[in-house]
């Protein structure tokens, strides 16, 4: 599902105008990143966890010329998901 998907459904559903709906995802999403950056996680009850992962710097080279770079050390966000997430998907299946 895409953001676009997720907007329509919401201005349908709740019947709000397209424009606010895709103004209250943004902002969802834009909490949820700002968030999990200043405090390292995001934590929704029965949905999961956004985390703030550290990769460490490393060297790695180029098999096509054998050359050695340096690839700075950087930050992600992973998503654990609930256990009542999990056991809903695996209704499913």
């Amino acid at each position: 599902m895409r953001k676009s998907e997720i907007v329509n459904k919401l201005a349908k559903e709740y019947n709000i105008p397209v424009k606010e709906a895709r103004r209250i995802v943004e902002e969802m999403f834009f909490w949820i990143a700002q968030k999990t950056a200043e405090n390292g996680q995001v934590q929704i009850r029965g949905f999961g966890v956004f985390r703030l992962r550290r990769r460490s710097g490393r060297f790695t080279k180029n098999p096509k010329t054998g050359i050695e770079t340096y690839i700075e050390e950087r930050y992600l966000i992973g998503f654990k998901p609930s256990k009542k997430l999990l056991a809903k998907l695996n209704e499913k299946v």
